[in-house]
């Protein structure tokens, strides 16, 4: 957490740039570049949103990240320098000069705001009332929207530190001040609840980032409250959720919902649609209600976010998504999410009537949001563990695609660039089919023993097993082979089973136990040679076909529950170099950076999902018609299965890891490295890294430097396919309630 002397030394640098009398002295070409210009690391727009420097961290003082460009009113369009107003649905090009006459328009508002500001609230004792008069006279007298806009409210902030809260979001400040259990004023806007946290900070006695700053840590980020109905008709599903732990809706005519994962969702919901309309006769209104109602279900359940379960006008319970979208076939209520059901108040809500008649609703109501979390902070009442289910989920994703090509094959390879999770997802989808297959839970259910019987120890193999071919592995060391031993001084020869005739001899003799085979980095080996006369009876129709072993004459036959997993890395090496026959007999599953796994993660100012997209499509670029599969992988950004955090391991991450690779790719060529890499890592005349900037004091340094080639991320897309509130809020009808 920053002091207040490093906080207020920014403070000061932003004065002596952008204060409202600075801002008046700026006109034509000048206060274009010096307010709107993101490409000018010195404007207006950049420091607020990117500036990271050793005295301004712009994120210390809160965020405006998200949105595209156009929510700076006017900006420069980054490919061809036209100035571009309007928004991304209808975007308007400018002239220069139509620019500049906008750009004044829109200083003037910022320096009109000021006086306001001033007038108002720039002074001791500032009461409540006067921030809300503020808001009234900021809505009738700003321009652009401007009264709403995350910069201008950061503008602000920067100028009156201590009048401005330094949360640029209505919904981050709404979220402040439920969690504290303080009724947010009206009518609800940046300003008049800017007051009340300022007001709230006064009393504590601390500055106000340093109250927001603690808000997160504790809290987190704002998260919705969905009230769901827990009935259909006469019949209650209430007592089937609590006991299982998860929340759930009717609707089993949808089928199973995980089809829509990388779906649109206008796609989505016209599909939805037109399920309802073939199985139902209620109006257009009705269905389109239901559709937006089970689009929402899917889009606003994610893990954090808090559910009521409501009979009627009673909260049954309160809990806290802790899963994903699971299908369960047998039950009423299919379309299920994991749940932790935190208490269980069996009360009504002081606006009861809030979502009644309604599947999924999103609560608003002011009054219900502050009880639900009084309920919440209650800790008399502990967590409610529940038992686990009685019948397993379906797979979904990459193991589900695995799934499929075994059953179908019994052998598959996923291949794709470094760092895609392919040695990961055989590892784990290996111990899931195996987990379900012998025990009927998941791999995470099961006791150490229960797991060692599928993972082995050092006395006895498991179910799954692994090996990696390299260019000296041979037929000896996978089927079979004469190996050399020492038996009191004597050197002896002896057969011994190579690994994959000893999972086959297993299998014969478990025919009730599936086995797994995991071959990393398959396409290192000499597959012709190591295979040997095998390579066509671990064909799926050829499984339990005899062949004669030539070194042991023994008959052998690879059995119906042997599953063979390759993966295979191809910037070493390309699927269309693969033996032919191998390719036959085996399904493929391409791995690419999942960018989702990094999404909303950021090393400081530097967003990481993001900037690793931006750094594979130079590298596509910039290397050629193979660049494809060098691409730089997800897992080099993981810790287990979650994104590193800390600016020192993503730092080591890219000395000792990002930075050899692209060395390896470039053949040493600096010039490319740092086309590819930005001009800031690269010393171009003595030909190296600067391994300066690997010093524990230079991360912001560095983190600058990775950044400079795209500083425009997070600000020049937008996400318009979104969920519009209303439609999943009222409806007459519904499965529920």
């Amino acid at each position: 957490m920053p002091t207040e002397e490093q906080l207020n030394t920014g403070y000061r640098l932003f004065k002596e740039k952008f204060s409202p009398e600075k801002l008046k002295t700026l006109d034509g070409k000048l206060l274009l570049d010096t307010l709107f210009n993101l490409g000018n690391r010195d404007s207006l727009v950049y420091w607020l949103e990117f500036k990271n420097h050793d005295d301004f961290q712009t994120t210390t003082y809160g965020s405006i990240s998200g949105d595209s460009a156009y929510k700076f009113i006017i900006f420069k369009r980054n490919s061809d320098g036209v100035w571009m107003t309007g928004s991304s649905q209808k975007p308007e090009e400018l002239t220069e000069e139509e620019a500049i006459t906008k750009a004044r328009s829109v200083r003037d508002n910022l320096v009109r705001g000021s006086e306001i500001l001033e007038s108002l609230v720039n002074k001791e004792d500032v009461a409540e009332s006067e921030y809300i008069q503020l808001q009234t006279e900021f809505d009738n007298n700003l321009d652009f929207n401007m009264n709403s806009l995350g910069w201008v409210h950061k503008y602000y902030h920067m100028i009156y530190p201590d009048k401005i809260d330094n949360f640029h979001n209505k919904d981050w400040q709404k979220n402040a001040l439920i969690k504290l259990q303080v009724k947010p004023v009206t009518p609800e806007g940046l300003y008049s609840l800017s007051g009340q946290l300022i007001l709230l900070s006064d009393e504590l006695g601390i500055h106000i980032n340093q109250l927001t700053q603690s808000i997160n840590e504790i809290y987190g980020a704002p998260h919705h409250y969905i009230r769901i109905g827990t009935t259909a008709g006469s019949k209650s599903y209430w007592e089937e959720m609590y006991a299982e732990g998860y929340v759930s809706i009717g609707w089993p005519e949808l089928g199973d919902l995980n089809r829509f994962e990388d779906t649109k969702i206008t796609e989505m919901k016209a599909e939805i649609k037109k399920i309802y309309e073939e199985h139902y006769t209620q109006t257009p209104q009705v269905i389109g209600r239901w559709t937006s109602q089970v689009t929402a279900f899917l889009t606003r359940l994610k893990k954090g976010t808090i559910v009521i379960a409501a009979d009627g006008g009673q909260v049954l319970g309160i809990g806290k998504i802790t899963g994903n979208y699971q299908y369960r076939e047998e039950k009423d209520f299919p379309h299920t999410i994991e749940t932790e059901w935190l208490q269980t108040p069996r009360q009504k809500l002081p606006n009861s009537s809030e979502g009644l008649q309604t599947t999924v609703y999103t609560m608003k109501n002011v009054e219900n949001l502050l009880e639900i979390e009084k309920w919440l902070s209650n800790q008399d009442q502990q967590p409610i563990r529940p038992n686990p289910p009685e019948k397993l989920d379906s797979l979904t994703g990459v193991a589900s695609k695995i799934e499929k090509i075994l059953k179908r094959k019994k052998q598959v390879i996923l291949y794709g660039p470094p760092g895609t999770g392919k040695t990961y997802h055989a590892e784990k989808t290996s111990y899931e089919l195996s987990a379900r297959q012998l025990y009927n839970k998941r791999f995470d259910q099961l006791t150490q023993q229960e797991r060692q019987t599928i993972t082995g120890t050092a006395q006895k193999r498991g179910t799954v097993r692994m090996c990696t071919f390299h260019p000296s592995y041979g037929y000896e060391d996978f089927l079979e082979g004469i190996k050399p031993q020492v038996v009191n001084q004597a050197t002896l020869f002896e057969l011994r089973d190579g690994i994959f005739k000893s999972v086959c001899t297993d299998a014969t003799n478990n025919p009730g136990k599936n086995y797994y085979l995991l071959i990393d980095e398959i396409n290192r080996g000499d597959i012709s040679r190591i295979f040997g006369e095998l390579i066509t009876s671990i064909e799926w129709n050829k499984r339990g076909k005899e062949v004669l072993l030539p070194l042991s004459n023994q008959v052998f036959t690879v059995p119906e529950n042997v599953y063979i997993i390759g993966t295979m890395n191809t910037a070493d090496r390309s699927i269309a170099l693969l033996d032919v026959a191998l390719r036959r007999r085996f399904g493929f599953i391409e791995l690419l950076t999942d960018y989702h796994l990094l999404e909303d993660i950021s090393i400081k100012n530097l967003p990481l999902g993001e900037w690793l997209k931006e750094l594979n499509l130079r590298i596509i670029k910039k290397l050629g018609q193979d660049a494809r599969n060098l691409q730089i992988g997800h897992s080099y950004f993981l810790e287990g299965e979650k994104p590193i955090v800390s600016p020192n391991k993503f730092k080591q991450v890219i000395e000792e890891d990002i930075i050899p690779l692209i060395e390896e790719y470039c053949y040493g060529d600096y010039a490319l490295i740092s086309e590819i890499l930005g001009s800031g890592i690269v010393d171009l005349k003595n030909k190296t890294i600067k391994e300066d900037l690997f010093e524990d004091e230079n991360i912001e340094t560095l983190l600058n430097a990775l950044l400079d080639p795209t500083p425009e991320l997070f600000t020049l897309t937008a996400n318009d396919d979104h969920i519009e509130d209303d439609g999943a809020e009222e409806t007459e009808e519904s499965m529920a309630d």
